[in-house]
Order: C-alpha cells, then sequence, then structure tokens
C-alpha cells in the first residue's frame, strides 16, 4: 500500500506542476514511437516509449532536442538535436560535429558508460557508448558505436528559414544527414522533461527526469 500511496501522490504532483506550467506557456504530452528507429536515433537521452513532455515554441534555438514534422511522411515526427539554424555551417562526421569552425567534443562521461539500443534494421540489441558534449552551454548526452565504420562526413550549409537536426545517438541516427535541413516552423515542440518510460511508473530510473 505504501508504494500505491507514493505512486498516487507523484502522479498528483506532476498533475499539479503540469497544471501550473500550462497556465504560463502551452505545454503537452507525447509518447515517444515504441519501434527500433526511433528508439536507437534518441539514445541515450531518451528511448521509444517514453513519455514526454514538450514546450510548443515557434523558433527552435541552437541545442534544443525538439519534435519535428518527418520530412518524409508528414502524418510522423523525428526527434532531433538543433545544430544549425540560418547561415550555419554544419560538418558531421560520425560522433564528431564542428559548427561555423568551433568543434563539439565530449567533456564529460556518462554515469552508465554503455546503453543498450535495438539496431535500427534488425530489433537486436546492440551497445553504444555514452558521454556528454556542451552545446548552447548545457550538457548533453551522445551516443555512438565504434563498430560502425565507413562513415560519410557530412557538410551543409543551412538556408535561411531552416535548421539542421541531429540524433543524439550518432551512429544510428534519423537526422538532417538522413534527409537534410527541415523548416525550423515544423519544429514546434521543444522536449523538456520525461514523465515515466515505457515500463511505466515503476521504472524510476526512468521516471521525472529533466531532458537537456
Amino acid at each position: 500500500m505504501g508504494k500505491l500511496f507514493r505512486g498516487l501522490f507523484w502522479i498528483a504532483a506532476v498533475l499539479v506542476v503540469v497544471g501550473g506550467i500550462g497556465r504560463a506557456v502551452f505545454v503537452d504530452v507525447w509518447v515517444l514511437p515504441d519501434d527500433p528507429k526511433t528508439s536507437a536515433s534518441v539514445a541515450p537521452s531518451l528511448a521509444g516509449g517514453d513519455t514526454i513532455l514538450f514546450m510548443r515554441r515557434n523558433k527552435p534555438a541552437f541545442g534544443d532536442l525538439v519534435r519535428c514534422t518527418d520530412p518524409e511522411d508528414a502524418t510522423h515526427f523525428v526527434v532531433g538535436r538543433v545544430v544549425g539554424l540560418t547561415g550555419d555551417i554544419v560538418e558531421a562526421n560520425g560522433r564528431e560535429l564542428s559548427v561555423n569552425g568551433t568543434r563539439y567534443i565530449s567533456e564529460m562521461a556518462c554515469v552508465e558508460s554503455k546503453v543498450s539500443v535495438p539496431h535500427p534494421s534488425s530489433g537486436s540489441p546492440v551497445d553504444i557508448r555514452c558521454d556528454q558534449v556542451q552545446i548552447a552551454g548545457h550538457p548533453h548526452f551522445r551516443g555512438f558505436s565504434e563498430k560502425v565504420t565507413g562513415v560519410t562526413p557530412t557538410k551543409a550549409t543551412v538556408g535561411q528559414g531552416m535548421v539542421f537536426l541531429l540524433s543524439d545517438d550518432r551512429s544510428y541516427h534519423d537526422d538532417s544527414r538522413d534527409f537534410g535541413t527541415v523548416p525550423a516552423d515544423s519544429c514546434t515542440g521543444r522536449i523538456v522533461f520525461r514523465l515515466w518510460g515505457k515500463e511505466g511508473w515503476g521504472d524510476d530510473k526512468r521516471r521525472m527526469t529533466f531532458v537537456q
């Protein structure tokens, strides 16, 4: 009974917090699709099946983790980190990133150095390494696999009104390296909080966490 009451307490607390925030800005709740492609690309920051809270905003900012309309299927969404705005020169090579000549490199290890994700094609579990990179003054998780080789470098100049998206999983990605830049006005949801993972409230490692 103790666990039940604690669970009810936290659910009530979440509702109060969400209601309070909603009075100031428009927020919404979304469940990330639980498919191998999505689960791999959003790791290690998120995982497929996560219930997340996002703020609606018209202008995505550099470093934001955003939800955008999928340029290849307007009925779906993609999740990526904004690493290029109008006029920026973005260079991505595997796990490496450079924007306007500034390199964004690992500055801190993750608590868990390895994370298991489903392979985007087979769905079989594969391990990726995790570290943290400072982008826009905040640490963000970065995943990569040392087994993925033969990566083709990407260099792009971001056009007017467009953004360059980069998956936090740099190896098993679904981002602008695959489908090009996307309209900034299609990215209206900035992901800020995970309410719980696909296993529900009982998974205490994946509930009530801020997403940077």
